[in-house]
């Protein structure tokens, strides 16, 4: 038996949303919304055919012996090099074996099942057992196309054989024509299109039935016997066409796949097919066409083997890691269809030596290290010598492939310096499982998704391109795994010291105990005064917290000095470094309290509760900081509280200074940033010996300190790349607070003197926070002072009376034209965002209309736009198709149908 034993898909993570093309484009195609449905797949900056073919055979060949391989096919119509054969690459970077051939099919869209059929035929023949067919297109166009539209970047790949298959060839019919549908000339980027109806009428709607018509009547089958109908068209009113003629229903058919990644060229029936034999059953029939100056038809007999083949990505896992983006901008650099200035350090030379590149081939194209094999040491490069120091052993290096070995982030960086195309970049140690580690580009990813200890993946990708010569070249880069950190170990603080002020009971005691608990060395400090702060002190509360942590097993020093003078703060960390050598992590929790109504805050109140929060988290830190900077890093945890955030009646002392604490981060996070120091804030809210007079009894209850300690930990941990954030924290709500500057007014051109009266005349604008954004420091606020958003417009009023949205839809039964809905039946869900909106769906059926607040499950079209927007489009006062290109006005589903809704509906004004 032949056939099928394995398969596997690559749809590039990166997807466009096509509503994004329009919206850059319309105002010059503006035809092209015609096809602006869902989403195409894109490469991402150093993806291309090569490296696509190369991940989705790494997915076909799950469970695999490479070993038994002794052929690779590579189908293309974009592969990178005319005069290399990129099926050797193919073959080089998969480390397959040497004594095997190699070949590339090319110059046709049938490339892909051409060469399946070759391969499935050689099989036959019985000279090669075992052949890999990938196919893999990134094909180019003219930005404000349709085929920009239509077409996507993908892979897909097929191992044939004679055991395990899954699916039986039972046979195959081609017919082969010089028709020219688009050409390619040898030196052009981009394909001549001829117009799309002579390749719908002439080439699709034929040449697919011919060869279908004919492999039926080879194999005596009809289409009874097909469970499963595979072919590509770009157009999905000729899809269903050819589908009905060939006497397929609907439900055999596999969707082409338009709305989800677009057209994938020669890999396309290929991809198509791999959906399908996901869905397949034992027993079901699989007919596959691949189009293309003809056809090439042929059918499989799916197997009970393919319920056993390991689980792997394919074209669902594919199409679920997605990452929409609607930057077209970003789009078209990418593809190198628009050149921004990239600076002189992108003038660096490229040029590959190709000695090198053969010599070092496994380790450069197939990221294959060494491992000794008398002590088990893996590393990367392979040298002469094992890297063991107990070992050292020469000559005992034998290969050991890193591809597909699990890996982690050792360390990481965002480079704002180094010469990218979608900066930062980002790079660092990757550390593989087993022993092994060197520095790598990561991809397929932004700077927040890295994290220490996350689980990646290598890929082969395309690291640079000699244009000048015509050269890329490849290497492999690490992909932070999505949804990795559930996989990420425990947070652990062994080899950590951490100093904890105000450790003697409540909140301090807690971190203390659980910082202990999870490895780290802890100084625990408590003046243990009185609440009010009054009293000599006492060695009593942080005694017995030390005492709890030792009897536990952990270590820890106790520390009775006061945070409130220079002295004690410098006494504080001089403990943690003459017991344990160094500061790593220091959280600022002392506290007191002297509430009084602000007329009876007497200086002595007001100067001793900032003593001891401000002053004593100026009186600590700055020692602490001093030995992080020389260390390299720290994790600091700042304490204000929700008094200090918003204001609470008779703290004015504590909320200053918690307001003061604040501020004090905002800077010492800038001055820490470049030692590894991350400085970040922590509001709780938690019953403590602060709080358990202003609680209710039940609420104090639930209010426990353990319900903190978990995001103050987190904060004090290698994990946490956060630095100058803000957390509140309380009962097990967690939620960032952060301070906002509002768009603002332009009341001057900078030469005149905005007047009180102009103030009060644009109050409005001057107070909204509609838009407003985050400022990281004080330079980055003047620039934005300087260089204020655009406020939004302001909504006019509804037409016809109507005053808010609400008022729309009660008046739009009037607005109604029925003479306009005769014979038409369609829903149409609005869904109207902002404080005046809500969801109300419409349908129209025969005349009728029916309006009903709330959701409907499948609607024709949707409507999506903020109220004032809305409110603005039916007034007239804002253009639908502006409103459209401009993405204030989003259409889902049926958009042609969308074009009714003016038709239907005529407001007055």
């Amino acid at each position: 038996m032949i056939g099928i034993t394995s398969y596997g898909a690559y749809i590039p993570r990166l997807r466009l949303d096509r509503m994004a093309i329009f919206q850059a484009m319309g105002w010059f195609a503006p035809a092209i919304v015609m096809v602006a449905q869902g989403e195409r797949s894109m490469c991402n900056h150093d993806e291309d055919a090569l490296t696509m073919a190369v991940a989705a055979a790494r997915d076909c060949l799950t469970g695999k012996e490479k070993r038994a391989i002794d052929g690779a096919y590579l189908c293309s119509t974009t592969l990178p090099f005319a005069d290399r054969q990129n099926a050797g690459i193919l073959k080089t970077a998969l480390n397959l074996r040497d004594d095997m051939i190699t070949a590339d099919f090319t110059s046709s869209l049938r490339a892909g099942t051409t060469g399946l059929l070759t391969a499935l035929e050689v099989a036959q023949g019985g000279s090669r057992k075992n052949i890999l067919v990938a196919a893999a297109d990134k094909r180019e166009t003219r930005p404000a196309y349709f085929y920009e539209m239509w077409f996507g970047d993908g892979a897909a790949a097929l191992l044939v054989g004679d055991q395990d298959v899954i699916a039986e060839f039972k046979g195959a019919y081609t017919v082969s024509y010089d028709f020219v549908d688009h050409y390619r000339g040898a030196q052009k980027r981009y394909d001549y299109m001829w117009e799309e109806r002579w390749l719908r009428e002439e080439a699709y709607s034929k040449f697919i039935p011919e060869a279908v018509e004919g492999l039926f009547r080879k194999l005596g089958i009809t289409m009874d016997d097909v469970q499963k109908v595979v072919f590509p068209c770009l157009f999905k009113a000729e899809h269903k066409a050819i589908a009905k003629k060939l006497g397929a229903t609907p439900e055999k058919v596999i969707d082409q796949m338009h709305e989800v990644c677009g057209e994938t060229g020669a890999a396309h029936p290929l991809v198509m097919l791999v959906a399908a034999l996901e869905q397949a059953k034992p027993g079901d029939g699989i007919l596959l066409a691949g189009f293309g100056q003809g056809c090439d038809a042929l059918y499989f007999k799916v197997t009970e083997a393919i319920t056993k083949l390991a689980p792997r990505a394919g074209v669902k896992g594919s199409l679920e890691n997605k990452k929409t983006i609607d930057n077209y901008m970003k789009f078209l650099k990418f593809r190198g269809l628009i050149e921004p200035e990239m600076g002189i350090r992108a003038e660096a030379p490229t040029q590959t030596a190709m000695t090198v590149l053969w010599r070092k081939r496994k380790m450069l194209t197939g990221l294959v290290g060494g491992k000794c094999r008398d002590c088990g040491t893996a590393q990367f490069p392979k040298m002469d010598i094992c890297v063991n120091p107990k070992c050292g052993h020469v000559d005992t290096q034998d290969d050991y492939e890193f591809a597909d070995v699990p890996a982690r982030i050792k360390t990481f960086t965002g480079d704002l310096l180094a010469v990218s195309v979608d900066p930062p970049a980002t790079y660092g140690m990757v550390q593989f499982e087993g022993g092994g580690r060197f520095m790598a580009d990561f991809t397929d990813c932004e700077l927040a998704d890295c994290k220490v200890g996350l689980p990646v993946k290598m890929a082969f990708r395309r690291r640079f391109t000699d244009d000048e010569r015509g050269f890329s070249g490849y290497f492999w880069k690490a992909v932070p795994q999505p949804g990795a950190a559930a996989a990420l170990p425990e947070i652990r603080f062994d080899g950590r010291v951490a100093i904890v002020t105000g450790a003697g009971a409540g909140l301090g005691r807690t971190y203390a105990l659980e910082l202990a608990k999870r490895g780290a060395k802890v100084v625990v400090n408590d003046f243990g005064g009185a609440r009010d702060g009054a009293g000599a002190g006492s060695s009593s509360p942080a005694d017995r917290v030390v005492e709890e942590i030792r009897a536990a097993g952990g270590e820890a020093v106790a520390s009775y000095d006061n945070v409130a003078t220079p002295e004690g703060g410098e006494k504080i960390v001089k403990t943690a470094v003459e017991f344990f050598g160094k500061v790593d992590i220091l959280i600022n929790n002392a506290g007191i309290l002297r509430d009084k109504s602000f007329l009876k805050m007497d200086p002595e109140n007001w100067n001793a509760v900032l003593a001891v929060h401000l002053n004593g988290a100026y009186n600590v830190t700055r020692p602490a900081f001093a030995v992080m900077r020389e260390k390299g890093y720290g994790r600091i945890v700042m304490t204000t509280s929700a008094a200090g955030l918003y204001g609470n009646f008779g703290q004015t002392n504590y909320s200053a200074a918690k307001m003061g604490l604040v501020g004090f981060m905002n800077t010492l996070k800038l001055e820490g940033a470049k030692y590894n120091i991350r400085v970040n804030t922590i509001a709780p809210v938690a019953a403590s010996r602060l709080t358990e007079d202003v609680m209710p009894p039940d609420m104090f209850e639930r209010m426990r300190p353990d319900f903190v300690a978990g995001i103050v930990l987190y904060l004090s941990s290698e994990n946490c790349a956060e630095s100058g954030d803000i957390f509140n924290a309380a009962a097990g709500f967690y939620s960032r607070a952060a301070i906002l500057t509002g768009a603002g007014a332009v009341l001057s051109d900078g030469t005149t003197i905005p007047t009180p009266e102009e103030i009060r005349d644009h109050w409005e604008k001057i107070n909204s926070l509609d838009g407003a954004k985050e400022i990281g420091d004080a330079n980055n606020a003047i620039i934005s002072f300087m260089t204020p958003q655009a406020p939004k417009a302001e909504a006019a009023g509804a037409a016809g009376g109507a005053a808010d949205v609400k008022g729309i839809f009660a008046k739009m039964p009037e607005a109604f034209v029925p003479s306009a809905a005769a014979g038409k039946d369609v829903v149409f869900q609005f869904s109207i965002s902002g404080p005046g909106g809500g969801n109300w769906n419409v349908t129209i059926q025969d005349g009728t209309c029916t309006i009903l607040e709330g959701k409907v499950e499948k609607p024709t079209t949707t409507i999506k736009m903020v109220d004032t927007d809305f409110l603005q489009l039916i007034a007239g006062k804002l253009d639908g198709m502006q409103a459209y290109s401009s993405g204030k006005l989003k259409v889902e589903g049926d958009i042609m149908k969308s074009q009714l809704i003016g038709r239907l509906f005529k407001f007055g004004k």
